[in-house]
């Protein structure tokens, strides 16, 4: 199993929690659940990742949603974004 980096994890984990109306201390995701079952329409997808990179600072491919199945291809696609930002950065210094 791909390893998911926990702070992505958590972050996009409260996303959907507040995305959803939840309101408290949002529980972690499980990485298989998929996408489909969160009850979330496209916009509200649209709406997180929006979310994830103004946090993060990144800009992600959007074209890229439509092939996300569950949780952990978001996961897996901050992560991939944040290492190839943090390479970029560390080739200019």
């Amino acid at each position: 199993m791909m390893e998911h980096n926990d702070d992505v994890w958590q972050r996009i984990s409260e996303q959907i929690c507040w995305a959803q109306g939840g309101t408290g201390t949002p529980t972690l995701q499980p990485a298989e659940k998929p996408l489909a079952d969160l009850g979330l329409d496209s916009l509200k997808l649209i709406e997180i990742v929006y979310e994830l990179e103004t946090f993060y600072q990144l800009d992600v491919d959007e074209e890229r949603l439509a092939e996300l199945e569950n949780i952990g291809d978001l996961i897996a696609m901050f992560t991939e974004a944040l290492a190839t930002s943090h390479d970029a950065a560390a080739l200019k210094s």
